[in-house]
């Protein structure tokens, strides 16, 4: 199928793309590593983070599917202009942030920048289609990275005065200690389009401005903006005007979105037996195994499914992959994995079918985009290899293969990140050859793509046009984003929005960052937000003081090797400190992401576990130091899976996009296999050397992660409280995205959380406002509803919780009884906070 492909793009030239906002002394820099550095016997000791990954790039009008290399003069960058302050010095090539040295493989295509006084500078790319000019506007130095403003522009047409209105809509941060009382706004012009920054007209409120319709020459015009509060700036945003007056946000999640439910599934463990799944198990279920097809994700109600990857890769082939067979090391970009495909069917056809029969229930289909790093034996990595000690293994036993020449003429050797110094054993021996590859937090096994070659950068391209016009999927979900250069995925962002403009992009980045909101991904997750929140809640929860924790539980802050690990560490300063988990983290973790400075348009994922975090009941019921769940009580489990179910509420109730990872729906902690063969001695992944468990890793005894999907074995109540809950939400538009979140005071006695949601800007919106009320206590709550509050909760099938009579009144209030989640439609203004009540002050 893949011979047939021609790739396309909507770029019309090499002009590299939109203006740019930064700070002074930040620079637009792509720095050697992501995630960790080998650095074995070279007596330097590199930390590396996830830092901002970017460059100036020019962009490619004609893609091909194997790009050739461009030549040295292909590319040539200068500085036009700069502030009266700088020197002019602001342009560099491949440099180092690190100890250890990059590689530089001497083309100059993709600039790097550093302003180093605030003002407009104006750089020139010299293409073979000419010269491009790129205003990059500079701030002063950035004082905080807190508190940032955010900013999102809409505009009008006036017929009157033949203009357009551009409002910025800049806000302060709710915690600003800003100065001004409201931020400065600085509009641009696209270097691209005819419309030039001196037609742009700031109004005196520094806030807003006015385009003439003439000035855009006939021809579409784009408007940048940041806003500036003294401090720091916010999260560009970009509004176009067409000369028939029409007006365009392309930097918005798709309308579909607002309203969707996300279920993401390890694709190998769907058939609940290890190598038994494929897509015709995916499409249709397996009877031998009891799984179910797509038609159980939609009586489950979800919108949109993310399988983690499906292309041939390095983790499927080996016996007993670390992480289980989760596809991160892609060794073909246009493919799918054979192990996935039905006997005798071709593997993109059966994905194919699977795209189909999800299209064909309303289902929208993201694929996981892994191109940050790629795997060991991609052909495009193995063809810069000149001398090796071997072919690729795919045995896992990578310590004997050694890469002891690069192949410095191949095609694809400036494909990939390389260091300048040697990979080295402990004792010295070579392992790879300078200038080595980089790979994903130091693996050999994933090599990282070099985006300062712009035949890589066509290359995956070609690749985003094959899945999101070619196969059609709806989406994609893109691993480690924070791997890749921002104007990379600004350039990908406008190719498959032209390919499908209700496409979906997802990014993972960790901890989340609201600069990749800026016209690059529509969704983002929330690791360090609101998961790593549920997560720590349950865990206090389960373990409280009159919380009944297991004896095995109890252990779990100790280990032999003197190692504390990191959810240890974290429970034991919350004991330490008196400072408790409380379900009113949750709303805080949402209201932070404002803080931040996420625009008000940008959606996060409300997950509380994936793949590569702990089972949200696993972090509740089981130690993962010691998990044999022989002793757990049922009790205990459904003490767990009641706080779990709250967690879920909590997901669905605020702001964000509602996300269930597989088999939470059917505590699959509780009823699934994991993935270590605990009988067989061979397989001893997650395990130490001293015998321990490693609770880090991702698949291990007792680690649920990937597990085997439970099909015979689950709680239908459990089942039934979450396709319930999803209904109820596709119902009720004050859950939706695009309404507001009001906090209310924690209760002080109670393990619960109550807040507003307000939909009353949102049109037709029923109901426009609702109190939420969400209870992590054993037993049901008694509210206190405030006069002009219906007591009628609207999730009572799901809720279950023993009902108070509705004639009953205290202190002229309606009283509800909560037992998980109670949503109640607000008529009238709040004139005062609700009360809760426990039992035992009922009594």
């Amino acid at each position: 199928m893949t011979h047939d492909f021609h790739p396309r793009t909507p770029v019309d030239s090499h002009h590299p793309g939109p203006p740019r906002f930064v700070h002074v002394g930040e620079p637009i820099r792509d720095p050697v590593f992501v995630l960790g550095a080998d650095t074995t016997g070279t007596g330097v000791d590199v930390a590396v983070g996830p830092d901002d990954r970017d460059g100036l790039a020019p962009r490619v009008p004609e893609l091909r599917a194997t790009p050739g290399p461009y030549a040295r003069n292909d590319f040539e960058w200068d500085v036009v202009s700069v502030p009266a302050e700088s020197d002019g010095d602001v342009l560099s090539f491949a440099t180092s942030t690190t100890a250890l040295p990059r590689y530089d493989h001497g083309l100059d295509h993709v600039a790097e920048f550093e302003a180093d006084a605030p003002g407009e500078y104006v750089l020139a790319l010299d293409a073979p289609d000419g010269v491009h000019e790129l205003t990059v506007f500079a701030f002063p130095e950035r004082e905080t990275t807190e508190s940032r403003p955010r900013l999102e522009l809409d505009g009008r047409f006036d017929p009157s005065t033949g203009g357009f209105h551009v409002e910025s809509n800049a806000a302060l941060a709710p915690g600003s200690d800003a100065a001004i009382g409201a931020p400065v706004v600085v509009f641009l012009a696209d270097d691209r389009d005819p419309l030039a920054t001196d037609a742009i007209e700031t109004a005196a409120d520094g806030r807003s401005a006015t385009v003439p319709i003439e000035a855009l020459d006939g021809e579409r015009g784009r408007v940048h903006a940041a806003a500036y509060d003294g401090h720091t700036a916010s999260v560009q945003d970009v509004i176009e005007l067409s000369p028939d007056g029409a007006i365009d946000r392309p930097n918005r999640p798709p309308e579909w979105l607002r309203d969707a439910v996300l279920y993401q599934i390890f694709p190998r463990s769907w058939a609940g037996e290890r190598a038994e799944t494929t897509f015709e198990t995916l499409v249709r279920g397996d009877e031998s195994t009891g799984a179910r097809g797509v038609e159980y994700l939609a009586e489950l109600g979800v919108d949109v499914v993310w399988l983690t990857p499906v292309v041939p890769a390095v983790s499927p082939t080996r016996e007993y992959p670390p992480g289980g067979p989760h596809g991160y090391g892609t060794l073909d970009y246009f493919g799918i994995a054979p192990d996935l495909a039905p006997p005798e069917a071709d593997p993109l056809d059966a994905y194919g079918e699977f795209v189909d029969a999800c299209h064909d229930r309303g289902i929208r289909v993201v694929f996981d985009l892994v191109v940050s790093h790629a795997g060991l034996g991609i052909d495009e990595f193995t063809s810069s290899i000149a001398w090796s000690t071997g072919s690729v293994p795919n045995d896992g036993d990578i310590d004997g293969f050694r890469i002891l020449r690069w192949d410095r003429d191949a095609r694809t050797f400036d494909w990939w990140d390389r260091a300048d110094v040697p990979r080295l054993a402990s004792d010295g021996t070579i392992l790879e050859a300078a200038p080595r590859s980089t790979g994903f937090a130091g693996s050999r096994w994933m090599p990282n793509w070099n985006y300062d070659n712009v035949a890589a950068r066509e290359y995956v391209l070609a690749v985003a046009d094959f899945w999101s016009r070619e196969v059609g999927v709806d989406g994609f979900r893109c691993d480690i984003a924070f791997g890749v250069q921002h104007g990379f995925w600004k350039e990908l962002r406008e190719l498959v929005k032209a390919n499908d403009g209700e496409f979906v992009l997802l990014d993972e980045a960790i901890p989340n960052d609201p600069s990749f909101s800026a016209s690059e991904f529509d969704v983002h997750v929330d690791t360090t937000g609101f998961t790593d929140a549920a997560r720590d809640l349950v865990r206090w929860l389960a373990r409280r003081p009159g919380g009944s924790p297991s004896d095995s539980t109890a252990r779990r802050s100790e280990t032999t090797d003197g190692k504390e690990p990191a959810f240890a560490a974290a429970r034991r300063s919350h004991l330490e400190s008196g400072d408790h988990p409380h379900p009113q983290d949750l709303v805080e973790a949402v209201l932070e992401r404002r803080e931040q400075g996420h625009p008000d348009y940008s959606l996060l994922l409300n997950s509380v576990e994936n793949h590569d975090e702990h089972r949200l009941l696993n972090a509740a019921a089981v130690d993962p130091l010691d998990p044999d769940c022989d002793d757990l009580t049922d009790a205990e489990w459904e003490r767990a899976a009641a706080l779990q179910r709250a967690c879920f509420a909590a997901a669905v109730t605020l702001p964000g996009v509602p996300t269930v990872y597989y088999g939470a729906e059917r505590e699959i902690s509780r009823y699934g296999a994991g993935r270590v063969h605990d009988a067989d001695d061979a397989d001893d992944r997650g395990v130490r050397s001293n015998g321990e468990i490693d609770p880090d890793a991702d698949v291990r005894p007792g680690g649920r992660q990937r597990a085997l999907m439970n099909w015979e074995r689950y709680d239908g109540d459990h089942l039934t409280f979450y396709r319930g809950l999803i209904d109820r939400y596709h119902d009720l538009d004050a859950l939706h995205a695009d309404a507001a979140l009001e906090p209310l005071d924690r209760p002080s006695d109670a393990a619960a959380t109550l807040f507003v949601r307000d939909a009353s800007d949102v049109d037709g919106a029923d109901p426009e406002r609702v109190l939420v009320v969400l209870n992590f206590e054993a037993d049901p709550l008694l509210v206190d509803l405030p006069a002009g509050t219906d007591p009628e909760n609207l999730v009572a099938d799901v809720d279950r919780a023993d009902s108070v009579d509705g004639d009953e009144r205290v202190d002229s209030r309606s009283t509800a009884a909560v037992g998980t989640v109670g949503v109640f439609a607000i008529e009238e203004p709040l004139d005062e906070t609700p009360t809760v009540r426990t039992n035992s002050d009922a009594a």
